[in-house]
């Protein structure tokens, strides 16, 4: 009798094994795209910009993120690096939007920056990770995104000279 128990607590435990072995397979990344840009408090040697991002959890499980890495190009020049380490909860099924407040100077980036502020959107290039806390433990997801995305002026933003907001126009220069 001993020997039935043990040989039918070895299958069950191989059963659930096997079958927990599964679960992380049917995890998917979440989704990170970059929603708008905001401008910031633009000075003399450089500004604030906001990048609003939202996170899309396709799980049938809620999410933690524990950190968010990006690294922000425009125009192929790099803008500036964020790293965001609040704790954001991302539902199932659901989008979360953060705000990653980006810093940057004129040197360099100043003219790509320039430019596309006049169109009232920007070219961009966002690389980096999520660290993603799942039922599973933690898992890091790498992305990287292209497009444009539109491009706003938040309060108090003051745009370089020789620079209109999206949707006006310069002034002659004499």
């Amino acid at each position: 009798m001993n020997r039935r128990l043990a040989v039918w607590l070895m299958l069950g435990s191989a059963a659930a094994l096997a079958g927990c072995s599964g679960i992380p397979n049917n995890f998917r990344d979440p989704e990170i795209q970059l929603n708008q840009v905001i401008v910031r408090g633009v000075g003399l040697t450089g500004g604030t910009m906001d990048l609003v991002v939202s996170v899309h959890n396709p799980n049938g499980f809620d999410l933690r993120g524990t950190k968010l890495q990006v690294g922000f190009d425009v125009e192929g020049s790099h803008v500036g690096d964020v790293t965001y380490q609040d704790e954001f909860q991302v539902r199932k099924n659901d989008t979360t939007v953060v705000t990653l407040p980006v810093r940057f100077n004129w040197a360099g980036v100043g003219a790509a920056v320039r430019s596309a502020v006049g169109y009232g959107d920007i070219p961009y290039t966002m690389r980096g990770q999520a660290t993603i806390r799942t039922p599973f433990g933690d898992h890091v997801v790498a992305f990287t995104r292209e497009g444009r995305a539109p491009l706003t002026r938040g309060e108090g933003g003051i745009l370089p000279a020789g620079t209109a907001a999206p949707g006006s126009s310069l002034p002659p220069s004499h």
